[in-house]
């Protein structure tokens, strides 16, 4: 009986820490790191990893290693990347189409604070030389300002990467003024130009707020039968998030009011009657209720994907948000694309068209943890710091799930995995059940480290605001946790590759629709790097198959003008990497692909 139960427990779907084993433990970084990420920077069809946006390690073979793999550090005298300063941000993306890829470090500008000690440093970008090193760095035409989020997409769909700069405060708690945001537009050999939203022309007025808002992340992404890309704009401050969308006349639209993307329905802005009773015997507490344009979201991070498998794509958001706050304060939430509901499908200024659906949450995906109102004191106290969030299928069923990284906060602000389901099911917390125990969580990433189909996760982490107690023994430390939860179920994984003058070299902004045997079909985004302070996931497709045993056609749509390329199948679950004129490289056998030449 016991050898039994052992077998049984051995086979267990889990996330397994295998951080120091790896090469990634204490004694190889010491110190907290909040900010990290996956990322092929040597162009060998596997994830390396950036920790703290300088340091990076190349994953190599190591048949002793977890999943025959270790992390070797570039020494750090090599990379070319320069330590960070507080609140600096870092992504890695091939921006000049050459097939390696390259950095973009946004430095905050804190120039209004009285306190703050300029560093020297601006914002830049650096070419890849393809091995973990990085080139002398080249500043970017953008305002010196307090720059908090990067994303990375082809806006203009002219085969080249452009830059979307989230920024903040002109100074944190002197005003809700915030600075306008920075869109960038590669010129590719002439250069970067910075093209205008309507933000840049108004000033802040209470009124309509339609000036520049505290921005804590950016996203460049698509939504199904839209024309043209989106800029996600997610706004700290109770601010109402923005969506624009590209007009024919070049000019730009803010459709999130439209879509109800700007804020949830509560928009009355009180605070709760507890926290006006406690505020007659202790002024601490006293608030005035909030303004419309102060009764949404902290909207912090954003990710894309088709969660009820209809064929439109998804938006999960996260909030930071409070008991104190009120129910107008927005929470963490998926949005479903859904027929219309209400007139304020209407389009924005400019747009041809009414808009085909709405971005509506579903009651069975929420993803609340706030106690009962008769759970005292915790009813009152709560706090949901959840500071980054992906959708992924992290157990290859067909169906999306959520990571969902928390922290900031002492109440059990974690790292948390909900399984999707098809409707009418709920999520469920799974966290547990994957033996997964990371408080304080920070920046998540996920990538395939060992090539066996499935993700891994690879998450930071910090003791902000955490007890004495509770930081007892104890020191922050970034983990990897390698995927063994999709136990028989198989996934495809597709690196795509553009040609470099239709399509940049990565497919960012392609949309790949993967039709099974039974011809039921899922759809995936490459999605570049976007959404809170650098987030980034490794530029790979992966669509779980569940039990399937292979996919009968592969359809990628390029952004652009550029004809999709259609791959007939039957395609085994496994590896690829998919290039314009339908050539197929199978990872599985062929190891590392050689890239075309530009």
């Amino acid at each position: 009986m016991l050898l039994t139960i052992l077998a049984v427990l051995a086979v267990q779907p889990r996330f397994a820490d295998v951080t120091a084993p790896i090469g990634l433990g204490a004694d190889a970084i010491p110190e907290t790191v909040a900010r990290l990420c996956l990322v092929d920077v040597d162009g060998d069809g596997l994830p390396d990893a950036v920790i703290d946006r300088h340091r990076v390690f190349l994953n190599r073979a190591d048949a002793s290693g977890p999943g025959g793999r270790r992390f070797v550090e570039v020494p750090a005298d090599r990379t070319g990347l320069d330590v960070p300063a507080a609140g600096t941000a870092a992504v890695f993306a091939d921006l000049d189409n050459d097939g390696r890829v390259d950095a973009v470090t946004a430095e905050f500008i804190d120039a209004h604070n009285p306190k703050w000690v300029d560093h020297g440093r601006r914002t830049r970008w650096q070419r890849g030389r393809g091995d973990g090193t990085f080139e002398e760095a080249v500043l970017l035409p953008v305002p010196a300002r307090p720059t908090i989020a990067i994303a990375v997409g082809d806006v203009n769909r002219d085969g080249r990467l452009d830059l979307w700069f989230g920024n903040t405060y002109v100074q944190y708690g002197a005003s809700v003024e915030a600075e306008t945001n920075d869109l960038l537009l590669s010129d590719g050999a002439e250069g970067w130009r910075r093209a205008c939203l309507p933000e840049d022309n108004n000033p802040f007025t209470p009124e309509r707020d339609l000036g520049g808002r505290p921005t804590f992340g950016t996203l460049i992404a698509s939504l199904s039968e839209l024309p043209e890309p989106v800029l996600l704009e997610l706004s700290y401050g109770r601010r109402w998030n923005r969506l624009w969308m590209r007009l024919p006349d070049g000019g730009w639209t803010d459709v999130a009011p439209a879509l109800r993307f700007d804020g949830d329905d509560i928009r009355h802005g009180r605070h709760p009657e507890w926290l006006k009773e406690r505020a007659r015997t202790d002024p601490r507490f006293d608030r005035e209720d909030e303004p419309p344009f102060r009764a949404n979201g902290n909207t912090f991070d954003a990710s894309i994907g088709d969660v009820d498998n209809d064929g439109r794509f998804d938006v999960l958001v996260t909030e930071i948000t409070h008991a104190w706050a009120g129910e107008s304060a927005d929470r963490s939430r998926i949005l479903l694309a859904a027929a219309p509901t209400s007139d304020r499908s209407a389009p924005g200024p400019g747009a041809l068209a009414p808009l085909p659906y709405e971005l509506l949450p579903a009651a069975r995906l929420a993803l609340d943890r706030v106690p009962a109102p008769d759970d005292l004191p915790a009813a009152r106290s709560w706090n949901q710091g959840d500071l980054f969030g992906t959708l992924a299928d992290l157990d290859n069923d067909g169906w999306l799930d959520v990571l969902l990284s928390s922290g900031d906060y002492p109440d059990d602000q974690r790292l948390r995995v909900y399984r999707g389901r098809p409707a009418p099911a709920p999520l469920v917390d799974a966290t547990s059940a994957l033996a997964i125990d990371h408080d304080g969580s920070q920046q998540i990433s996920l990538g395939d480290i060992d090539g066996d189909g499935d993700l891994d996760v690879l998450v930071g982490q910090t003791f902000n605001r955490f007890t004495a107690e509770q930081r007892e023994g104890r020191s922050p430390h970034p983990k990897l946790l390698l995927n063994e939860a999709s136990m028989s179920n198989r996934a495809l994984e597709l690196r795509l590759e553009g040609d470099g003058r239709r399509v940049n070299r990565q497919g960012i902004g392609a949309i790949v629709r993967a039709t099974l045997p039974d011809g039921t079909a899922r759809i995936a985004q490459m999605v570049g790097p976007g959404g809170h302070a650098g987030k980034q996931n490794d530029a790979v497709i992966h669509i779980g198959l569940g039990s399937a045993p292979s996919v009968s056609a592969i359809d990628v749509s390029w952004p652009g003008d550029a004809p999709p390329t259609v791959i007939e199948g039957p395609v085994a679950p496994g590896r690829y990497v998919v290039r314009m004129d339908g050539t197929l490289v199978d990872l599985n056998r062929a190891g590392s692909p050689e890239p075309e030449q530009p």
